[in-house]
């Protein structure tokens, strides 16, 4: 007897933001590693995508009783949650009619305590990381003047992470008021607020930010009246900048950002181990996922800091392998993205370990080979270019590369080897630079030529939809080809259904299934007398896959519907960082019918 793969639901956010993406390489590493399928619903955050118009509550109250449906119609075992970017919008009885509606069945909530039956949580520990980070200005900076830009009033991660900064303040005896606070409600677009905040306080130590989008605004703003960022007892005039999450861009800020580290990776990990014992156990335990605090120079920290690596002592001038060891764990601390699987963590290890080590050895003139400049950038690129490279921030990498070579360089008093390490110093970082560079314009050209086709795509649909609903189809997932795009199904109701907002026993109608794109068949499209009908008792997703290889566990939905009307679902089995791609073609088909 055959037993049927575990069929987890996970629903988003916003598809837009960095950490809901390593949440997913998380949930997709997990979801290969024990096992089980994957189905991701691409909910939206209203502020970001919602464009028809409509009032929150009830576009909310559509997408809900949408995903509700396709729970309760393909069989899905429990359902992963991501609240705190799901429901970021939602006022609190929305809220609780969302929890409501996934009352029959097992669930994780990520960002979100829940002591409900047959349910479970993660959250990370906002309370005592912002402690840690407000403490660390107070205590060690000794900071007196505080501003801070916080997120949504009614937002459990903001209220954690306010309540931790005024608690500090109140033990250490620092005046605060309301007029030293303002809500950004996380938005990278609060410049205005922030220039009030400023406004109406004169002179403050440090600007403490709720998360680092929010951060990235007081820096433009502070850019813009021409106050520098830093410790404001070593630079006149500066004001000391902290954020909350680690985004992509902290580290390469100007300057690099402090701020509070969340390991998505492992939240998003963790969350499919959690369901997985809430299934089989019935109750699990409540989980929270480490964080730990960057100290970078906005804070005022790193100021004519020390090198973090120390040359070789005696012992290990004697035993090479116990400095390669010290150096590759510093280094791999340094460079990895977030507390990834051990084995993972291991080979990043091992490749340092074998790099450096090497490199002790013909440094040393332990064997005959020379240490070049060539030698390291062949090494660097081995590391580059392997499969690890996404657990790898490069912006860490060079910072790391850049610190241990000019400790090395800093501590000989050889003249030619301070010759040859600054030579191996000017090669490594020239060749790490090239790959950021790259990296940046490749990730430039994909979304220009991926927002172009999108627009191209609306554009060549519109001019064949006067023709067929067949070939208007047929030309968007054509498109497709150009970005690698694969394993498309749209389905379309014979008749679009209409959502009566507080109805939650919405009903979609029958779907049929009308253009499909695989890497067997390619593009296959049906007239309207040729469509195949998905069986009442049938599920989608297997439908799907009678049209296609079935070469993935991960699935992602997309529903086609414009204001009030809904005319079907788009199904894929593309990666994370297409979830935003799916969705909008979604919008896109959605947009055409509703011309018609």
């Amino acid at each position: 007897m055959i037993t049927r793969r575990k069929r987890i639901g996970v629903l988003i956010g916003s598809a837009m933001a960095e950490y809901m993406k390593n949440i997913l390489n998380g949930m997709y590493q997990a979801s290969n590693d024990l096992g089980i399928d994957l189905v991701v619903f691409a909910g939206t955050q209203l502020a970001y995508n919602f464009l028809d118009g409509g009032e929150i509550d009830k576009d909310h109250d559509f997408v809900n009783t949408l995903i509700r449906s396709h729970v309760r119609k393909n069989e899905l075992d429990g359902m992963i949650i991501t609240y705190g970017s799901y429901s970021v919008f939602m006022d609190e009885p929305t809220r609780k009619k969302l929890l409501d509606m996934y009352s029959d069945i097992p669930y994780i909530l990520i960002e979100e305590f829940t002591d409900k039956n047959n349910t479970g949580y993660l959250i990370n520990d906002n309370y005592n990381s912002m402690r840690k980070i407000v403490e660390h200005m107070v205590i060690f900076h000794g900071y007196t003047r505080f501003l801070y830009v916080g997120g949504r009033a009614d937002n459990r991660e903001a209220m954690e992470r306010q309540r931790a900064f005024e608690e500090v303040l109140l033990e250490n005896d620092i005046y605060f008021d309301r007029n030293m606070i303002i809500d950004g409600d996380f938005f990278e677009d609060c410049d205005d607020k922030v220039e009030l905040l400023l406004d109406r306080n004169d002179k403050p130590d440090a600007i403490i930010c709720a998360n680092d989008l929010m951060a990235y605004a007081v820096y433009r703003v502070l850019k813009k009246r021409g106050i520098p960022i830093g410790n404001p007892r070593i630079i006149p005039g500066a004001i000391a900048v902290t954020g909350y999450d680690d985004d992509i861009r902290a580290a390469s800020s100007d300057p690099p950002l402090t701020t509070v580290m969340q390991d998505f990776f492992s939240e998003g990990y963790m969350a499919v181990e959690k369901i997985l014992l809430l299934l089989r156990d019935g109750v699990v335990e409540g989980g929270i996922v480490p964080t730990w605090v960057q100290k970078r120079g906005s804070c005022g920290c790193n100021v004519g800091k020390q090198h973090r690596y120390s040359p070789m002592n005696e012992t290990e001038r004697a035993n090479p392998e116990f400095y390669a060891v010290k150096v590759a764990e510093l280094m791999r601390e340094n460079i990895i993205i977030s507390n990834v699987k051990d084995e993972i963590s291991d080979k990043i290890y091992d490749m340092l370990y074998e790099a450096i080590y090497k490199d002790i050895l013909m440094y040393n003139g332990f064997i005959s080979e020379i240490l070049t400049a060539d030698v390291v950038v062949n090494q660097l690129r081995g590391l580059i270019d392997s499969r690890y490279r996404k657990y790898i921030s490069l912006h860490s990498l060079i910072s790391a590369f850049s610190d241990y070579v000019s400790a090395l360089i800093h501590a000989s008093d050889n003249q030619r080897a301070v010759v040859s390490f600054s030579d191996i110093l000017v090669a490594g970082m020239k060749y790490l630079q090239n790959c950021l560079l790259n990296t940046a314009d490749v990730e430039t050209v994909k979304y220009k030529t991926e927002a172009l086709q999108l627009s191209l795509i609306s554009r060549n649909m519109s001019l064949v939809a006067g023709v067929s609903e067949e070939e208007m189809y047929r030309v968007a997932l054509s498109k497709m080809d150009f970005s690698d795009k694969s394993d498309i199904y749209i389905f379309i109701s014979d008749e679009p259904a209409c959502h009566v907002f507080g109805n939650e026993n919405f009903e979609q109608g029958a779907l049929r299934l009308v253009a499909s794109k695989d890497v067997v068949n390619g593009i296959i499209t049906y007239s309207k007398e040729e469509r195949p009908l998905v069986d009442s008792g049938e599920m989608i997703l297997n439908y799907a896959s009678k049209y296609g290889q079935d070469k993935s566990n991960r699935y992602c939905i997309a529903d086609i519907y414009h204001a009030d009307k809904m005319y079907g679902v788009v199904i894929s089995r593309m990666e994370d960082e297409d979830v935003i791609y799916l969705t909008l073609l979604a919008l896109q088909i959605a947009m055409m019918l509703s011309y018609k």
